[in-house]
């Protein structure tokens, strides 16, 4: 019985701990445009440009996306964790995974294959 009601205890703490930890929209949307960017930047900057080109077409790719992001992305919450989803097309996709106060997200890779 000791047993039981231990594990019992540790599940509601570990449940409590998710609930409370549980990320929000903007947490998903930071990470993704961080996301984004990285794969932006990788992207320009793998042409002959100059320096200059990249930063720009990078700040002005990023301002771009983070627009769309923050109008296209719906965060589900679902207490313990949060899915982040973007319906793209007429297709839903799984864009980030949110739990212990972290968001997950795809690959620079996966990001370029979402947008082409």
């Amino acid at each position: 019985m000791k047993k039981l009601l231990l594990f019992v205890l540790v599940l509601v703490a570990i449940a409590g701990t998710c609930v409370v930890t549980c990320p929000d929209k903007p947490s998903h949307t930071a990470a993704l445009k961080e996301v984004l960017n990285a794969a932006l930047t990788e992207e320009l900057s793998d042409g002959e440009s100059d320096a200059g080109f990249v930063v720009f077409g990078s700040m002005i790719g990023t301002g771009l996306g983070g627009l769309f992001i923050d109008n296209v992305l719906k965060v589900d919450n679902y207490f313990v964790c949060s899915v982040g989803t973007i319906t793209f097309d007429g297709k839903t996709k799984v864009v980030s995974f949110g739990v212990l106060n972290h968001v997950f997200t795809p690959g620079k890779e996966y990001v370029k294959k979402l947008f082409q």
